[in-house]
């Protein structure tokens, strides 16, 4: 539970840093803990490195791509590109960890999982994908291929997360679903803020609904035990 506690004090201490008049440095430490905080709370409650490595990756990648994005960006710095190009990548073999382990979780009862059943499943995020990619296109400029290749993979670990479905207990299901589906929404709303319209209340957004959707991934991969 300590683990926890603190996991959400630094999800708080970060919102409230970015947004405040506080010096930088609280900010880049309290997001650097946010991940290996959540990495010792599921080794808390599973005692398993093998069994959950994917989830361990995930969750390296996804620090690897916090300690990228929390840097300024400039747009007239040399930097600003190379910076946000090196979270992207990290976050998207995030992604991919997560779907290897949602697709090991089904993997003796593949041809049973609700979007093998039934394909039409996935038309909704598939709905998504073509609506996100088609309004930000024509202002990605150079940026057009990675954000495609990132778009699909975040689309296809909904997709793995929701194939869960019947196949673990309703708890697991749902936390890691909406868990899903708050990181496809909170990457959704960092495409739109950098390359399309920004927001005001971006930042409180995109790390409020990036939090909760890490807690809520590895807490439902927790209550899969049950």
């Amino acid at each position: 539970m300590i683990y926890l506690i603190l996991y959400f004090i630094s999800g708080f201490v970060t919102i409230y840093a970015e947004n405040a008049d506080l010096p930088r440095m609280v900010m880049y430490v309290s997001k650097v803990m946010l991940m290996p905080l959540l990495a010792l709370y599921l080794y808390h409650h599973t005692k398993s490195l093998k069994e959950y490595r994917f989830i361990y990756l995930a969750l390296f990648f996804s620090w690897w791509g916090d300690i990228f994005l929390m840097f300024p960006r400039d747009k007239e710095s040399p930097n600003a590109e190379l910076l946000f190009i090196g979270g992207l990548v990290s976050f998207l073999i995030g992604h991919v960890n997560y779907i290897i382990h949602f697709l090991r979780e089904v993997k003796q009862k593949k041809s049973a999982t609700i979007v093998v059943q039934n394909p039409m499943y996935v038309i909704p995020f598939l709905i998504y994908i073509a609506i996100f990619l088609g309004v930000l296109f024509p202002h990605l400029q150079t940026m057009k291929a990675p954000v495609t290749v990132y778009g699909t993979v975040i689309t296809l670990m909904a997709i793995a997360a929701f194939n869960r479905k019947l196949q673990v207990n309703k708890a697991s299901f749902v936390m890691v679903f909406v868990g899903a589906v708050l990181f496809v929404f909170s990457d959704s709303c960092i495409a739109v803020n950098v390359f399309y319209q920004p927001f005001e209340a971006a930042r409180v957004v995109i790390m409020s609904t990036y939090i909760i959707a890490q807690y809520l991934i590895v807490r439902g991969i927790i209550a899969a035990r049950d």
